[in-house]
């Protein structure tokens, strides 16, 4: 027999949402199957037959003439009769609300509801029998002290075995919704823990990279004045931008777009001619939601790690596109590239790690060799 149960703000813990739940399902092998009328159906036939090996022992007990092949098949028939009605019973009570009302309502009610049920598809179940076989034995089978007393036992059982396996669902339940509790916080500590280290990591960048661009506009001044200023505004919108982001937790790819220009643009200066960049995000991609902190190290590792050891410099690109159910972000330089077994630094296992945290299986960052010289990053995000 199916039980009926709804998932409300209450019973969250305990129940399925807008599922099923069956008896048999205490015993982890049938834990195994999707809820669904078929499966139900089955395991209802399972449990009323062993219902019916139960009855017939305990019939056995009281009557030794039920000692027969031929009383076992009639007791297996009065079993699915009785089980299959205690099921339809469990579907109405789940239809009408019932039992949503009962799992918060307290154990009394639930024993009540329970004991209820089960005595009232007992004796569906031995009036349905009795109907199609012989409407008078019904009636027969109410004045035999025998009979009366294996009903009365084999509602007792039920209505005892359905409550242990309430009981033991409910605690199954919630030991589940502990442990998923558990998993987020456990995430959730590990997220923030990813988090600070990268703004660490952004901490030990900018205060070199401050003191590098504030040497070179010193030196600028005398020299070149119109370069010093072009370099100072680039670090104030840099500056104004960075700061803004360690804040958040998330950013936008036009943001993004507007903090590694101005990035790019610095360095572009510091470096005097050795440095072409290229920033390209279509204007529908740049609203796109991104996490903050995740784009600029990626950036800054092409340039430490690619151009700034050539001599002759060369060119970073960052494109964005969409590419199915993804936005796919790539940035690219021709420096001297990554040994073919590179998977980057700490700063680049942070974002990996992040964006596990963040997005599962859902978004990936790979490393490759880009098209003639130099190295790719490619992110993948979820759209």
């Amino acid at each position: 027999m199916a039980i009926t149960t709804s998932k409300t703000a209450g019973d969250a813990d305990c129940t399925r949402e807008t599922g099923d739940y069956h008896p048999l399902e205490v015993i982890p092998m049938f834990r195994r199957y999707r809820p669904g009328i078929v499966r139900d159906v089955i395991y209802t036939f399972i449990w009323s037959a062993v219902l019916g090996i139960v009855f017939w022992l305990m019939a056995m007990t009281v009557s030794p003439r039920s000692r027969t092949l031929e009383y076992f098949v009639w007791n297996q028939i009065v079993a699915q009769s009785v089980g299959y009605s205690i099921h339809a019973l469990f579907e109405l009570g789940g239809l009408l609300r019932i039992d949503a009302w009962v799992r918060r309502s307290g154990w009394f009610a639930k024993t009540f509801y329970y004991s209820f049920v089960s005595t009232a598809g007992l004796l569906l179940g031995f009036g349905i029998v009795s109907l199609v076989l012989d409407p008078s034995m019904f009636i027969n089978w109410l004045r035999n002290p025998g009979m009366l007393a294996t009903m009365t036992a084999g509602s007792i059982f039920i209505s005892i075995v359905l409550s242990v396996v309430l009981y033991l669902r409910e605690r199954r339940a919630s030991a589940e919704a502990q442990l998923e509790r558990e998993k987020a916080r456990t995430e959730r500590i590990e997220r923030e823990a990813v988090l600070a280290n990268l703004r660490a990591l952004q901490a030990q960048i900018e205060p070199h990279f401050l003191f590098n661009t504030l040497a070179n506009v010193t030196s600028l001044i005398d020299p070149d004045p119109a370069k010093a200023r072009r370099m100072l505004e680039s670090f104030i919108r840099f500056l104004r931008a960075s700061l803004g982001a360690t804040r958040l937790e998330s950013t936008t790819l036009g943001a993004e777009r507007e903090l590694i220009a101005s990035y790019l643009e610095v360095l572009q200066v510091r470096m005097e001619g050795r440095l072409r960049y290229l920033v390209d995000v279509p204007p529908d991609l740049a609203s796109f939601a991104l996490p903050s902190l995740l784009l600029q190290p990626l950036v800054e590792n092409a340039i430490r790690h690619g151009l700034e050891p050539k001599v002759e410099g060369g060119e970073v690109t960052m494109r964005a596109r969409r590419e199915g159910g993804k936005v796919v972000v790539e940035i690219c330089d021709s420096g001297v590239g990554f040994a073919p077994t590179t998977r980057g630094g700490v700063g680049l296992t942070n974002l990996r790690e992040r964006l596990r945290l963040l997005f599962g299986d859902a978004a990936s960052l790979e490393i490759s060799d880009a098209p003639g010289a130099g190295s790719r990053v490619s992110v993948s995000l979820p759209a």
